[in-house]
């Protein structure tokens, strides 16, 4: 059973009387003491709007939750709109280098640094933004919102069953591991050499896989046919071989 003593004044100024909110967080307790702080010492939340309506006319690009790809938490795609078709959630504004973290179901990790080339473009106010502190690297602090550890903080945090959801004032007092600038310079280089390294193998995996596929068309339009023969166990791909498989798995039994 888990047990915990707290004020109840505590309960009542932070409004939550869950056990699993007050009780610390598992996974920041493998990092020493001294290196973990609040995110409110690295970044400041960013309240600057822009209503794109005013301006019915003009484009702009709109980065939404399913824009932030989240594998990789990077910034794919953004809508191009005119003002007039602007959703109301179109409504805070960007810059480069912010971070723009979701803060319905945040577990999701649906977490990005805003690219260059959408500086001073709009993100949904399902967002919270927050812009890193002199002497701390963006690329570092977004590696430290993904790890498991912020990630379960904001579950602990969160509100609501069917979309649970966090505020600003949660985003800023998540515990992360914060070392000094040299040393976020050097992670947030290995992490971003790592991610072109995993953006080239995917780019040459899709290469072969379409030139593969390219090789079987042009076979079968040249000789109705095609000779490459090639081992595959990974599971069963004949026909033969998926008739057995077939027969041995248990009958449908509709109802």
């Amino acid at each position: 059973m888990k047990r915990k003593v707290v004020n109840q004044s505590n309960l009542n100024a932070e409004g939550r009387w869950d056990i699993d909110y007050h009780l610390p967080a598992e996974g920041i307790k493998k990092y020493p003491s001294n290196l973990l702080h609040p995110v409110s010492k690295a970044a400041v939340i960013v309240k600057a709007k822009k209503d794109p309506t005013k301006k019915p006319d003009e484009m702009f690009r709109y980065i939404d939750i399913s824009c932030v790809e989240t594998s990789t938490g990077t910034v794919t795609e953004p809508q191009e709109l005119t003002g007039s078709e602007a959703p109301s959630r179109a409504r805070k504004l960007v810059q480069a280098y912010d971070l723009i973290i979701s803060t319905c179901r945040p577990t999701r990790g649906a977490i990005a640094v805003v690219p260059e080339q959408y500086h001073n473009e709009i993100c949904s106010t399902g967002f919270s933004v927050i812009r890193p502190k002199k002497g701390v690297n963006p690329f570092y602090l977004h590696f430290a919102l993904r790890l498991s550890s912020s990630l379960e903080q904001f579950r602990k945090f969160s509100t609501g069953s069917s979309y649970p959801a966090i505020l600003d004032s949660d985003v800023l007092k998540t515990q992360i591991p914060l070392p000094d600038e040299a040393t976020q310079n050097k992670i947030a280089a290995y992490i971003l050499s790592s991610l072109k390294e995993r953006r080239n193998a995917i780019y040459t995996a899709n290469s072969t896989f379409h030139n593969n596929v390219e090789l079987v068309i042009e076979s079968l339009i040249e000789t109705s046919s095609f000779d490459t023969a090639i081992e595959f166990s990974e599971h069963s791909c004949a026909t033969g071989d998926i008739i057995n498989r077939i027969n041995e798995l248990a009958p449908s039994t509709p109802t």
